[in-house]
């Protein structure tokens, strides 16, 4: 007689049941990935963003805290703030030595500048507010060259007296961190 043989083959429906199924398991895995990678990328801008921040403001906060006598004039309000800032260094011994901060487009910058006579050839350092010999100016040097303390910005703001309030706008593409201190000047 005959005898019986058994198939062992898929068919077209098993076939394709399995290849749907696959395709649905390799697209959610790939989905579930490429969400992680963009939340991964938006995660790390933001902590660029406030890393960038908190360094300007701890510096700043740091050297103010700090200073001598205050030369810039700043407003009481927000809406008279400036972006630039001059004061005494009071963590070195030398006088007058004056850290100077400022907004540079996108970037917060400091110098340590010194003012001196126009008629002296040695620049031997004055006061910011010394009066000079008649016929000579007030000059500004730069003691210590520029250097980039921050970047990301946008806008930079500085106020106050006493307590001295400072803002920061950073942006990196799409996204955007603002962050303000208030800061007490021992010294002044």
């Amino acid at each position: 007689m005959f005898k019986k043989t058994e198939n062992l083959s898929f068919t077209l429906v098993e076939t394709l049941v399995v290849i749907v199924i696959l395709g649905l398991v390799l697209g959610t895995v790939y989905t579930v990935y490429n969400l992680s990678q963009k939340a991964y990328q938006e995660g790390e801008k933001a902590a660029e963003l406030l890393q960038n921040g908190r360094v300007v403001l701890e510096r700043i906060s740091r050297e103010i805290r700090q200073a001598r006598e205050m030369v810039s004039e700043l407003s009481e309000e927000e809406e008279g703030a400036t972006s630039t800032i001059v004061f005494e260094d009071g963590h070195i011994g030398d006088s007058y030595h004056y850290i100077h901060y400022f907004q540079d487009d996108n970037l917060v910058k400091r110098e340590v500048i010194g003012y001196y006579f126009s008629g002296d050839t040695e620049k031997t350092l004055v006061p910011w507010d010394a009066l000079p010999p008649e016929g000579q100016s007030l000059e500004v040097q730069t003691l210590e060259e520029t250097r980039i303390i921050g970047e990301y910005l946008a806008d930079f703001k500085i106020w106050g007296s006493k307590i001295i309030s400072t803002a920061l706008i950073l942006e990196k593409q799409d996204k955007t961190l603002e962050l303000r201190t208030k800061i007490f000047a021992r010294n002044l």
